[in-house]
């Protein structure tokens, strides 16, 4: 019998729901569509990335053909089918969606046409679903939406990554402490963390973020840390297919709602009261971004939380979602 196909373009210069489009590609945004997978198994699944974002779907045993590709036209002939039974298309950029426009497929979801208004910029069956994640009145998790996107449900499904860690845990604290340059305004300011060392380090074996230029063994150092603490980067996602790892997630200008830790962690916020929190902006118009308001203290307290007492973060359902999801509240 004949497996049914589907054609997924996700290659990370338009984060699925951020308005912007840029040069940069998004790791997290990327691997944090993997969860999309789970609901494919069985299917001949297609994926098109950028060549910068290969290892992080290379070797994925739910992806038969990837394809890396910045643009439409660096696809190889004879790449794509002639027709697919679905077609998901999360890219926002014109060429990407006049090539999706071309694809014959029984389903299109996603983005249709950025460049059109209103419910014209996405396939009909994706209109609410992704009008609603791109505002900013109403957050869920990303992992929601997505499915949300395709006409599904999502019951909790995971990120799938193809690379399997296989260390020891021999850190007690991971500190992923670098930011990538598409969103220098997640970045915890260099004094804080170095104040967190510090503190940290006469009762636990502490070990700064290694390996910013391998994927594989950027997560076999994460996975060798029983606690991460981490802004909302690809090393927090990352961690969240290690179930070993528990994570301690600084939040600013992202809103902490669209980041679902599957019961493994604390999430943290600013303490200061600002209308533009979360802003979504790469660059603060204040002399103070608000993450200079998470505390050291405040960081080090959901540490000890997690690794000194021993205590593991309850698991829960996912339509529980954020607000039962963490461990008692520290600091919002």
């Amino acid at each position: 019998m004949q497996r049914k196909s589907v054609l997924i373009i996700k290659h990370g210069f338009s984060e699925t729901c951020d308005h912007s489009v840029s040069p940069v590609v998004s790791y997290g945004d990327v691997f944090r569509c993997t969860c999309l997978l789970e609901d494919f198994k069985g299917w001949e699944v297609t994926w098109i990335t950028a060549a910068a974002a290969r290892d992080l779907l290379n070797q994925n045993h739910l992806i038969d053909h990837l394809i890396l590709a910045d643009e439409p036209g660096q696809i190889p002939p004879g790449q794509i089918q002639n027709h697919y039974d679905m077609l998901i298309n999360l890219e926002k950029q014109r060429d990407w969606c006049e090539f999706a426009a071309k694809i014959a497929a029984e389903e299109c979801y996603g983005f249709k046409s950025w460049t059109d208004s209103g419910s014209d910029c996405y396939y009909p069956a994706s209109a609410a679903a992704l009008s609603e994640g791109l505002s900013r009145d109403h957050y869920k998790p990303v992992q929601e939406t997505l499915f949300q996107t395709i006409g599904r449900h999502w019951t909790g499904q995971r990120y799938v990554l193809g690379y399997q860690p296989r260390v020891f845990q021999i850190y007690d604290v991971g500190l992923n402490n670098h930011i990538g340059p598409k969103w220098p305004t997640k970045f915890w300011p260099m004094e804080h963390w170095q104040e967190l060392y510090e503190r940290l380090k006469p009762h636990y074996s502490v070990s700064w973020q290694q390996s910013l230029h391998s994927i594989r063994h950027y997560a076999d150092w994460l996975a060798s840390c029983r606690v991460i603490v981490t802004c909302d980067s690809l090393g927090l996602h990352l961690s969240l297919v290690l179930r070993n790892t528990r994570l301690v997630a600084l939040f600013g200008p992202t809103a902490p709602e669209q980041i679902y830790l599957y019961g493994r962690g604390i999430k943290l916020t600013p303490d200061c009261h600002r209308a533009c929190v979360p802003c979504y902006q790469s660059r603060c118009d204040y002399a103070d971004p608000c993450m200079n308001y998470l505390s050291v203290e405040m960081v080090a307290d959901a540490v000890e939380m997690l690794i000194g007492t021993g205590r593991r973060a309850p698991t829960v359902s996912a339509p529980e979602r954020i607000q039962q999801e963490e461990l008692a509240a520290v600091g919002g």
